[in-house]
């Protein structure tokens, strides 16, 4: 029988309840002394959930997270965050820390801070969703100073597993161009983290995904528990530029 052995951290997610892609990618990328904690919610954005009962669904995963005495919590709901706006969100984060005692971040927050650490004012977006949804993204990106200069809306309705990572690489070069600094694939039930390498070989400038961001911005967050290099020994290459470099150093 193995021993068990507290991790040096512990990081609660709060996930869309259909989401299939984010825990066995953060399993894999994370380093092995962080501890992955995930509840589910319906998330319901496009209004799909009353804003209210979307902030007591969250507030209710938020605090059974806390029961198990997390570090951080990182509510991983791109959509919802993105209609809110940066000054709504930023309320809801509030509301939640203090009700927890506990450091609490957005999948939205998260990739802003990673577009910013890599120096990127302009950027390309691509999005599985629909015009509504790009516009509502745009509009996000716009109010925290960075400008969107195209987007590729797929509108792939729930089947957003099924776009390959080879397709979401021909989505950002579509859009790609002269005017972008760096290029951000938006959506968390998607296979985008395995695009990484290939847009940024291809491109010749850093990619930014909502999976991607949100560990290293929980990572960053957690980083006097995990030590030097955010707990890692070798940053994993295949997560981009956002994972080298002084980007992952305290």
């Amino acid at each position: 029988m193995t021993a068990f052995a507290e991790p040096a951290a512990r990081l609660g997610i709060i996930l869309s309840s259909g989401n299939r892609t984010l825990e066995p990618y953060f399993r894999a990328y994370a380093p092995v002394d962080l501890g992955i904690h995930v509840t589910r919610m319906r998330m319901g954005s496009g209004g799909k959930r009353a804003r209210g009962d979307i902030e007591a669904a969250a507030l209710d995963c938020a605090e059974l997270l806390a029961d198990a005495y997390m570090d951080a919590i990182d509510l991983q709901g791109t959509g919802i965050m993105m209609e809110r706006g940066p000054d709504g969100e930023a309320e809801l984060v509030k509301r939640i820390a203090d009700a927890t005692g506990t450091p609490v971040y957005t999948a939205t927050q998260s990739v802003v801070e990673a577009l910013k650490a890599l120096g990127v004012k302009r950027v390309a977006v691509v999005n599985p969703g629909d015009a509504a949804a790009v516009g509502r993204e745009r509009a996000y990106l716009e109010a925290v100073g960075i400008e969107t200069v195209d987007v590729r809306a797929r509108d792939c309705g729930e089947a957003t597993f099924e776009v390959t990572p080879e397709q979401w690489t021909a989505d950002a070069r579509t859009v790609d161009s002269d005017r972008a600094d760096g290029i951000f694939l938006s959506g968390s039930h998607t296979r985008m983290v395995e695009a990484i390498p290939m847009i940024e070989a291809a491109t010749g400038k850093p990619v930014v995904t909502s999976i991607q961001a949100a560990l290293w911005a929980g990572l960053k967050r957690l980083a006097p528990k995990l030590g030097t290099d955010l707990g890692y020994s070798q940053p994993p290459t295949a997560l981009g530029r956002l994972f080298s470099g002084a980007t992952t150093r305290k």
